[in-house]
């Protein structure tokens, strides 16, 4: 990089970086003060014309300093990602611990998701999104089933790592209490061992009704119990720190918190996004900013997102904010947690 590329960058950089932490103007002043007086107000004025030229900046108006545009936020965050490999290991190694301690005891449980989603919020000060590993290859242990009032029976899947789900269903007919006994224990040991997704799929449908009324009874609580079955797939979502970015001035424009209040209501806009923005990006961290956002509703925020593993399923992290988040801790939170997470994998 020849001397005015790199005097460009430290110019762009220092503007993006003062303004993520005022939310003002920036002025060539304070750049130069930033960049302890290295290079006068007037060269730094004549290369942040030029910068505003490539449409990297933009003054709001006359007499005022700038702002980095979208396109300014891109080339900076570029340049963050390119020389994340050099700093992997330059996390304190207290606060690795601290990370690692506080997830080992819910690896492989369905408390990682919310484990993770405080973790990420507070190391990066900003929204934290996690879309839970799927549970779709979790394994049934039983089905358990109750007989009450009328027709209704609740029935009670217990799986692995503890996963209980329950519901109360109508059965189409009268069955003897026997008949119940015998259904559930029918139940049971078709399911016991089997996946979610393969008892959803193959086993449910399978029954024969017509083999005995235990068949029967099994065959129509298979077909009316298949919620308990569904979107396993989807995984859970669990977010954080919503309040903290709330404080941010930005949010006195109510047609912004709308946007935001709209999408974090929407879990399958949530998902959708999550999978979208990772499967553009199968390794490493994948951003989307303001105007890069196909959620129309987003154009005001800035979305970071990681997949990752634990317990040998996947699930996506991801950290949303302002256009101005502060880059560095939002990249360097995503890597502490995707290291601590493999360490422990």
């Amino acid at each position: 990089m020849s001397r005015s590329e790199q005097r460009r960058s430290d110019i762009l950089d220092a503007v993006v970086g003062l303004h993520i932490e005022t939310g003002q103007p920036v002025g060539s002043a304070l750049v130069s003060r930033s960049l302890c007086g290295d290079l006068s107000p007037a060269t730094i004025r004549a290369v942040m014309v030029g910068l505003e030229h490539e449409g990297l900046l933009l003054q709001p108006h006359t007499s005022a300093g700038r702002v980095p545009t979208d396109d300014g936020y891109r080339a900076y965050v570029d340049r963050l990602l390119a020389l994340r490999r050099f700093r992997a290991d330059t996390q304190p190694r207290e606060l690795r611990r601290h990370v690692e301690r506080r997830l080992q005891r819910h690896i492989g449980t369905p408390a990682i998701g919310k484990a993770l989603a405080e973790l990420l919020s507070e190391l990066t000060t900003n929204v934290s999104i996690i879309l839970s590993p799927s549970w779709d290859g979790a394994r049934a242990l039983r089905l358990d089933l109750y007989p009450k009032d009328g027709r209704r029976i609740l029935m009670v899947l217990v799986l692995e790592h503890a996963l209980v789900r329950s519901g109360v269903f109508h059965a189409a007919r009268d069955y003897p209490p026997e008949a119940v006994e015998q259904a559930a224990a029918l139940l049971s040991e078709r399911l016991a061992g089997r996946t979610v997704a393969e008892i959803r799929d193959r086993i449910l449908p399978g029954i024969d009704a017509a083999v005995s009324p235990a068949h029967r009874c099994a065959s129509d609580l298979a077909t009316q119990g298949r919620e308990l079955f569904a979107d396993f797939e989807e995984g859970e979502i669990e977010l954080d720190g919503v309040g903290r970015v709330l404080e941010q001035p930005e949010f006195s424009d109510p047609e912004r918190l709308k946007s935001l209040i709209r999408f974090l209501e929407s879990p399958r806009q949530m998902r959708d996004a999550l999978h979208r923005l990772t499967s553009a990006r199968a390794e490493g961290i994948a951003v989307w900013i303001g105007a890069e956002n196909p959620v129309s509703g987003l154009r005001p925020f800035s979305l970071l997102c990681a997949g990752f593993e634990a317990g040998g399923r996947r699930g996506v992290l991801a950290v949303l904010g302002l256009r101005r988040m502060p880059y560095p801790r939002a990249v360097s939170g995503l890597d502490v947690l995707l290291g601590t997470l493999r360490s422990l994998s």
